[in-house]
């Protein structure tokens, strides 16, 4: 009996509905939130509370203008649906933790940048489903008829992302010395999770990777500068100092990779919605190395 090919449409990608996969991806998700949860604690974020406007406007331009430079970009040059649904999923997550190194690089605000990864975070559970939802609905494809369940989507992502952020901060307050240690583990980690997603993404697409990174390279640097620039320029108009301008510059330019992959993958089954997630992780160290240059110049000056 002949065996019958898997059909595409249906998105079957045995590596992606695999049990391991359902798992491990959610699981290293939320380790790496609860590991940014424990270098925050209470007496910070009351220091930043205290002068309120940079952490605010930070907040702000995260979950609004990245999702809005994204539909622009996907609307003005009309990528394949895929594309432009991708790359609304990589401008909606939180930022990623690794801003934080690259504030305290810059010699920025590092704590506002950590409670600006955390605030983001928590903020996710309401901005990933409407953003999603929205590109899902403007970019019709194989994913017409698929929708994010807004319940089961902000349940999942408190789970993975709200939840360990609160545990970490939780930890850190009863137990800094073991909060630590995880912090200073968890960043390998992180980046062997990153790594593990792009490597059978990349092979589960392999035949048309080269064309979709292509076609989603220059879209997702445009994204990325338009984001940092915009976002840096915003800040200096509303007359904020330069350490928290970096912060926030930084904050705006780096995405949660992973979860970008736990939307694509663990949500919507699909790994062509994260090629774009990809090459924005790819280009996204182009203007963070940049933001540090220029903040580490200006420092020695």
């Amino acid at each position: 009996m002949k065996r019958r090919r898997p059909n595409r449409r249906t998105l079957y990608i045995p590596w992606v509905t695999s049990p391991f996969i359902q798992l491990f991806l959610p699981l290293a998700v939320a380790l790496v939130m609860f590991a940014l949860g424990a270098t925050l604690t209470v007496e910070d974020l009351r220091r930043v509370l205290l002068r309120p406007r940079a952490f605010l406007l930070g907040s702000l331009l995260h979950v609004t203008l990245l999702p809005a430079v994204a539909f622009a970009i996907a609307l003005g040059f009309g990528p394949a649906p895929e594309t432009a649904i991708g790359l609304v999923i990589i401008a909606s997550c939180p930022a990623n933790s690794s801003a934080n190194l690259f504030t305290h690089l810059s010699r920025g605000d590092t704590m506002l940048s950590v409670c600006l990864t955390a605030a983001t975070s928590l903020l996710s559970v309401l901005t990933i489903p409407f953003a999603v939802n929205l590109a899902l609905a403007t970019f019709p494809s194989a994913h017409a008829t698929v929708a994010l369940p807004v319940l089961r989507t902000s349940s999942a992502v408190f789970v993975i992302a709200t939840l360990p952020v609160m545990l970490g901060m939780a930890l850190r307050r009863r137990r800094p010395a073991a909060a630590r240690k995880i912090e200073a583990r968890m960043s390998s980690f992180g980046l062997a999770v990153i790594a593990v997603v792009i490597v059978a993404a990349i092979w589960s697409e392999r035949s048309r990777v080269g064309p979709a990174l292509v076609e989603s390279g220059a879209l997702t640097l445009g994204l990325n500068v338009v984001a940092v620039a915009s976002a840096w320029g915003i800040a200096t108009l509303a007359g904020i100092p330069w350490p928290q301008r970096v912060a926030i510059g930084l904050e705006c330019g780096l995405q949660n990779f992973a979860m970008a992959a736990f939307i694509a993958l663990t949500l919507l089954g699909d790994t062509r919605l994260l090629l774009p997630a990809i090459a924005y992780g790819l280009t996204m160290w182009l203007s963070a190395g940049a933001v540090v240059a220029l903040a580490r110049r200006r420092s020695a000056a």
